[in-house]
């Protein structure tokens, strides 16, 4: 059955001899197989993003160790979707993220999640040769038992013979669809345990990047137009960062350094042409990355940027980034550098200031592959103490510390 689909699929995408040819396996609800028809997450995405491109493709199914091997041969061009890893450093590079995985540890009742050294002394278990078998073994958890499928893992949970094992958030609701009215009453039981994200992506051979040296770029900046809502925040993790900037941030929206900085260079933009924006934003992406940054320093060396860099080192890694913007759209007060100068076509802006849409913005989750972090971005409108709009804060939260820190 499975060479019946890879051929079945091959057929359908491939549309001439120059496809691009792509690798997968089946792994709810990312890739699924649909009456015949490979389908899921990141199969739309995919599928979205080649569209637009006008790029033609094939893609077959297929055991994820031998699509590994093909990619690594050079017999494919890429596969999907995996997560960042060390395997494929030398002989591919990743696409930026179309989705992200959340993994929970999923536990029985009655253990104590919150004891030092959790879950070490627990019997657990995984799906084999799964990515969650791995990261367990790398981080020094033995798996007691592995199993061929993921219902097992619940099942085993459930009778008592195994406490915990870890699951992607997504994954572990595809499995409870797939069990009976009986088993679904204890499982519903079990309880979890925010452990991190996971970006996914398409990994492409370095052989076929060099043979299409934009293509990278092409496929990058599509990605946000064809990912769906798997890499923004969900309802409760919404809830969680907005209390940490209620708790940690709002109480500043009164300072006075940050109101005066506000307030003053929002009264000296106020006639500040559109001209001399774009002037200033092009110089300060200029500095960005030299080793001289005459207008970048500047702004750094400020008494209000200072006050910020001290506020992001008191989080002890919760916050990534803090910066004011005036009225005008343009930064006052950073506490590390930011991309941009001009911060007015941003969505914080237009969805706080721009538009007072609201005086709260939430952004998506951004990945950040050097660094390994995931950001969203949080912005609140500045009140001067007459109630007058005087600029706009955002902050950049780390999201997995902030969901770890509410547990």
């Amino acid at each position: 059955m499975l060479k019946k689909w890879c051929l079945a699929i091959g057929l359908l995408l491939t549309f001439h001899a120059s496809a691009v040819e792509l690798r997968t396996t089946i792994w709810p609800p990312y890739q699924v197989m649909l009456r015949g028809e490979l389908s899921g997450v990141s199969m739309s995405t995919v599928r979205c993003v080649f569209s637009d491109m006008g790029e033609p493709y094939s893609v077959s199914v297929m055991p994820w160790g031998r699509a590994i091997a093909d990619l690594k041969n050079g017999d494919a061009d890429g596969l999907f979707s995996s997560l960042p890893t060390k395997e494929l450093a030398d002989s591919a590079v990743m696409s930026a993220p179309f989705a992200l995985e959340k993994w929970y540890w999923y536990f029985a009742p009655g253990i104590d999640s919150s004891i030092d050294g959790f879950p070490r002394g627990l019997r657990t278990g995984a799906v084999r040769a799964s990515n969650q078998e791995r990261w367990l073994e790398k981080n020094g958890m033995p798996v007691t038992e592995t199993v061929n499928e993921g219902k097992q893992l619940l099942r085993l949970v459930a009778a008592g013979r195994l406490d915990a094992f870890v699951a992607d958030e997504r994954y572990f609701k595809e499995l409870l669809n797939e069990v009976d009215a009986s088993e679904l009453e204890r499982l519903s039981r079990l309880q979890r345990r925010f452990i991190r994200y996971m970006p996914l992506g398409v990994y492409f051979g370095k052989h076929f990047l060099a043979e299409h040296p934009d293509f990278m770029s092409e496929f990058n900046a599509l990605i946000g137009k064809c990912a769906d809502s798997s890499i923004n925040l969900s309802g409760e993790e919404r809830e969680q960062v907005e209390a940490i900037f209620d708790e940690r941030i709002r109480p500043l929206l009164k300072h006075s350094r940050i109101v005066t900085a506000l307030d003053a260079q929002s009264r000296v933009n106020e006639t500040v042409t559109d001209e001399d924006i774009a002037r200033r934003d092009r110089q300060w992406r200029a500095e960005v990355g030299q080793a001289v940054q005459p207008m970048i320093s500047g702004e750094l060396g400020r008494d209000i940027s200072a006050f910020l860099q001290v506020v992001q080192e008191a989080s002890k890694g919760l916050f990534t980034e803090i910066y004011l913007v005036d009225r005008s759209g343009l930064n006052a007060g950073q506490s590390a550098v930011t991309t941009d100068y001009y911060q007015g076509d941003e969505a914080p802006f237009q969805q706080t200031l721009g538009a007072a849409v609201s005086d709260l913005y939430i952004g998506p989750i951004e990945y950040d592959a050097s660094s390994g972090y995931f950001q969203v971005k949080v912005s609140s409108v500045v009140m001067n103490p007459d109630g007058k709009l005087v600029g706009m804060i955002t902050v950049g939260v780390d999201v997995e510390k902030a969901l770890l820190k509410s547990q």
